[in-house]
């Protein structure tokens, strides 16, 4: 009987590290990769994509909940969700994908998971096959005299003014904090989780940012009111200054910010 058991736990594991997750040359979800240790954000595909290399191209729509939209250019739309799965190699190492799931949980297909070390993706190709290609829409360009600036050098506290932004990198993310105060009882707050695009050397939230009003009163309780939670921004360095480009609501525009303190990355 422990025998029987053990070959029945044993062959259940074959079946989780065998799972297909879809038809066709579609990555293996890998049940002996420690998925703890495997970055499973999808902070660097939020956004709008375009399917290349068609002649009807639909538009792939990526939100920062995990929940995706496929419109057809004919018409109509499909929904779903995403999440993260690896693939583990013979040799120990590992692919991450991103996998997409129909609302009856039906899967789509699964893009190659490229964004390591905080990097913006610009395309994506799916499965092992590289049947399915999109292009993101309303890319950057600001590659004029980019050469020169690394990641590193984004890190830090900038000031303008009574506007501070802090830069920091956690795991595969550029966080960037921004405090404007008003007075000395009220301000208003921006945080953003960003990705490095390396094509054009900014720094670019895709449209999860989070701006909050805080008010201190006398008694020292504080309130904050949420603005929105879909803000989008680009930061620029160049040259040593700084430039904020808030796409929301365009609270930057105009102010240049100098480093007044580096965090030693």
């Amino acid at each position: 009987m422990k025998s029987r058991g053990l070959i029945r736990y044993v062959f259940v594991l074959v079946l989780a590290a065998c799972f297909v997750l879809g038809g066709g040359k579609t990555p293996f979800a890998s049940a002996a990769v420690d998925m703890s240790s495997i970055d499973t954000s999808i902070q660097g595909i939020i956004g709008t994509w375009s399917e290349g290399d068609v002649m009807d191209a639909r538009t792939l729509k990526v939100n920062p909940d995990y929940t995706y939209e496929l419109s057809y250019k004919g018409g109509g739309t499909s929904f779903g969700t995403i999440r993260v799965i690896a693939e583990e190699h013979p040799d120990g190492s590992y692919s991450p994908w991103f996998v997409f799931d129909e609302n009856d949980g039906t899967n789509w297909t699964c893009f190659a998971k490229t964004d390591e070390d905080g990097i913006l993706q610009e395309e994506l190709w799916s499965g092992q096959d590289g049947a399915f290609h999109f292009i993101r829409c309303g890319t950057y360009d600001y590659k004029h005299f980019s050469e020169s600036i690394a990641p590193k050098d984004y890190l830090g506290v900038w000031a303008c003014g009574r506007c501070n932004i802090v830069i920091d990198k956690k795991g595969n993310a550029y966080v960037v904090d921004i405090t404007w105060a008003n007075s000395a009882a009220e301000h208003r707050y921006w945080t953003y989780s960003c990705r490095y695009d390396k094509d054009n050397a900014v720094i670019v939230c895709p449209g999860n940012g989070i701006c909050n009003d805080c008010i201190v009163y006398e008694n020292g309780k504080e309130s904050d009111t949420n603005v929105y939670s879909d803000g989008s921004c680009v930061l620029i360095l160049r040259n040593g200054v700084l430039k904020w480009v808030d796409r929301k609501d365009n609270a930057g525009a105009d102010m240049e910010f100098l480093k007044v303190q580096a965090l030693g990355k």
